[in-house]
């Protein structure tokens, strides 16, 4: 049985939210300048990057040429660092 208004998966809006602050942050944009560059309200670029906006691939690409990438870089999964682990000596 189909779900009704599925939701994205967790993986899915993190990589979201966190590709599109780093790439507005890279671009010298507040939340503010780039909702008014994509024709958007003051606070769906806010609520977009807390993850409480179910986005619609119009909406994913309007971004995209917001913040002039590919909408693919919007969904790639973010570089991390490996985790560096400290090892006490005895």
């Amino acid at each position: 049985m189909k779900r009704k208004h599925p939701k994205p998966t967790p993986e899915i809006l993190w990589r979201l939210m966190i590709n599109v602050k780093r790439l507005r942050a890279a671009r010298g944009y507040t939340q503010h300048a780039l909702a008014e560059i994509c024709g958007y309200g003051k606070s769906y670029i806010s609520n977009f990057e807390q993850g409480t906006v179910n986005i619609t691939l119009a909406n994913l690409e309007n971004i995209a040429d917001g913040l002039n990438c590919p909408a693919e870089d919007l969904l790639r999964r973010p570089f991390q660092p490996p985790r560096l682990t400290t090892t006490v000596a005895e």
